[in-house]
Order: structure tokens, then sequence, then C-alpha cells
């Protein structure tokens, strides 16, 4: 019905920017559980499913240097995570993530590039406004 849904879950940004770690492991673990039955639902029906952030919070909540509490946006690279049949097995241009952990894979892109990843899953094509290139 629909050729692309966007949602947001705020959770992570949310809890990080109060500083509370434990309502910050909760609020990841509510976002995992759905990410799963995002997943879940986007392969059974053949769609696919592209998961990413504009920015973290929550990955960094206590200041290294001094010990305190960060409750501001960090500067570190989020994921984009294309899921859909048609790229089952495949790796991303970094490369495969060791062992899984997406932390260790080498940043590429910006969110700039997001939008015209999206529309080429779509098929459609980039306006010459946009900056940004495909990943994929």
């Amino acid at each position: 019905m629909y050729g692309l849904v966007a949602i947001n879950f705020a959770n992570a940004d949310m809890v990080g920017h109060t500083g509370n770690l434990p309502a910050a492991v909760k609020g990841l673990e509510v976002i995992d559980k759905a990410l799963g039955q995002i997943t879940d639902l986007a392969l059974a029906k053949g769609y696919v499913a592209v998961f990413t952030a504009d920015h973290g919070n929550v990955e960094e909540m206590i200041n290294l240097k001094t010990g305190g509490i960060d409750k501001e946006h960090s500067t570190y690279p989020v994921p984009l995570i294309i899921i859909g049949k048609q790229w089952e097995g495949q790796t991303g241009p970094g490369g495969d993530a060791m062992g899984g952990d997406l932390s260790l894979s080498a940043p590429v892109g910006m969110l700039a590039d997001v939008a015209p990843t999206i529309l080429k899953i779509m098929g459609l094509e980039q306006p010459p406004e946009m900056t940004g290139q495909s990943l994929i």
C-alpha cells in the first residue's frame, strides 16, 4: 500500500538526554525488540528494511575524561543497515563487520547519502539537487 514507511524511535535520544542509564538500557531494549519485529515482518512480506540514525547519544552517557554524565549528542558514526532478501550474504562498502560488531566497521558515507540510497532501493531517480550518493 505504501512505498515507504518511516519510523522515528526517539527512545534512545530522549532517555540519553536524561542521563539515566537504567532508563536508557530499557529504552534500547524496547527498540531492539521492535527492530526485530519489523525485520521479521519486512522479510516475510518481501520488503526492504533500512535502519539508521542522524546522530548518536545513548552510546556515550559517561564522559570518559571527567567521569560525569554526558547528556549530549555524540559525534560517532551511526550505522546504515539494509535488510532485504536481495542483499542476503552481501556486505557494505566498508566490508563485513568483524564478528558482527558494527562498531568495528570503517565509517562509509554521511547523512546526505541516506535519501539517495533509499531512492535507489525504491527504483526512483535521484534529483540533481541531492548532493549525496547512494551507498548501494
